[in-house]
C-alpha cells in the first residue's frame, strides 16, 4: 500500500468518544494520522470571550498532548491559523487526505486550500449512534435468569457476577435515570461509559430542543414479572418537579410518569378494580380485611352501595 498522509482537526474541548470514532475512521482513510488541534485564541472566539475560555476551555497544549496519546494518532499539532479554519496548517502540511467528522464540513478556506494543492477530502466520518449497555434491576417480583426476558435482552454485555444468577431480574432500564443510568459504548468497546456523563459532555447528541437540558425525556424499561406488583400513583408533572424539589432522595427526577406498555409475551395484568358492591362483600366475609379497611370507610362503602352512586365511595 502506498504512503498515505490524512489530516483531521478539532477543538477536542473536551475529548470524547465521538471525537475518538472520528479520528480512528480518519486513520483507516490512509497510512498514517496527523491531528490538527485548534489553538487557544481559535477556542475564545468559538467560546465568545476569554472570561468563557477560562471557565470552560482546556488549553491547547493539554489538548494536544490527549489526542497525541490515542492509539490511532501518529502525530498532533497546534493549529497556527488565527481565524475559525486550519486552512494555513493544511498548506503546511500538504497531507494526501482532509478528512471531517460527522456532519461538520471543510470551511471555504479549507476547501481552497485543498483544491489549490490536489487533497481529496472525506467528510461525515465517526459514529452518530451508540451502543447502549442497559442497567438491570433486580426486585423481589422479577423472574429467575432461566425465564427472565431482560436477562435474556441482557446479552452478553450485562455485568455478572456469581450471586447474580440466583438474582430475579424484574426491569432492564435503557436511559439516563439517576438510580440506574445505561453505559454509552462505541463498537469495539466493552466497558463504556455513563450515559448521563456522556449525554452531560456531548449535548448536541440530543438535538438542539433537548441539548439545553442534556437528558432524555422518557426512560425505556423491559419488565419480567413473576408476582404482582404493587400499585404506584404517579405525579403529574406540576407535582412531580414539586416532589423533587422537596426531596429528591426519594424522587430522583422531576418528571411525571405517563406510560405506554407494549406486551413482548403472554401476560396477565389488573385492568381496573372490583365494583364496590364485591368489596364491600369482600369487607364483610374477611374480618382482617375490614379491620385495614375501618368502620368509618366501611359505612362509606354500604352507603354508595345502597344509594346507588359508587363514585361516593372513592
Amino acid at each position: 500500500m502506498s504512503k498515505c498522509v490524512v489530516v483531521a482537526s478539532g477543538y477536542f474541548n473536551p475529548l470524547h468518544y465521538g471525537h475518538v470514532s472520528y479520528l480512528q475512521r480518519a486513520r483507516e482513510a490512509g497510512t498514517s494520522l496527523i491531528v490538527i488541534v485548534n489553538n487557544d485564541r481559535q477556542a475564545m472566539q468559538k467560546l465568545g470571550s476569554v472570561e468563557a475560555f477560562q471557565a470552560k476551555g482546556i488549553p491547547a497544549r493539554d489538548r494536544v498532548r490527549l489526542v497525541r496519546s490515542l492509539a490511532c494518532v501518529d502525530a498532533a499539532i497546534e493549529a497556527v491559523d488565527e481565524d475559525e479554519s486550519v486552512a494555513q496548517t493544511i498548506r503546511m502540511l500538504h497531507p494526501d487526505v482532509f478528512a471531517n467528522g460527522g456532519k461538520q464540513h471543510a470551511t471555504p478556506k479549507e476547501v481552497e486550500a485543498c483544491q489549490e494543492l490536489g487533497i481529496r477530502m472525506i467528510d461525515g466520518l465517526g459514529i452518530e449512534m451508540l451502543l447502549l449497555q442497559p442497567f438491570t434491576q433486580h426486585y423481589d417480583w422479577g423472574k429467575p435468569k432461566p425465564s427472565s426476558v431482560v436477562a435474556a435482552l441482557g446479552g452478553k454485555h450485562m455485568p455478572t457476577t456469581p450471586t447474580m444468577g440466583f438474582k430475579p431480574y424484574a426491569e432492564l432500564w435503557m436511559g439516563d435515570h439517576p438510580s440506574g443510568p445505561s453505559r454509552a459504548r462505541m463498537p469495539g468497546d466493552s466497558v463504556g461509559s455513563c450515559l448521563m456523563s456522556t449525554l452531560k459532555s456531548s449535548p448536541c447528541l440530543l438535538g438542539k430542543k433537548l441539548a439545553e437540558e442534556a437528558q432524555l425525556p422518557f426512560l425505556l424499561k423491559v419488565l419480567s414479572i413473576e408476582k404482582a406488583l404493587s400499585i404506584q400513583a404517579h405525579p403529574d408533572r406540576a407535582l412531580a418537579a414539586k416532589l423533587h424539589a422537596e426531596r429528591p432522595d426519594v424522587y430522583k427526577d422531576p418528571n411525571h410518569k405517563p406510560e405506554i406498555a407494549i406486551a413482548l409475551t403472554d401476560f396477565e395484568a389488573l385492568c381496573g378494580f372490583r365494583m364496590i358492591p364485591d368489596i364491600l362483600e369482600l369487607v364483610d366475609a374477611v374480618p382482617e380485611l375490614a379491620s385495614i379497611v375501618g368502620p368509618e370507610a366501611t359505612e362509606l362503602l354500604r352507603a354508595a352501595v345502597v344509594s346507588g352512586d359508587e363514585d361516593d365511595a372513592s
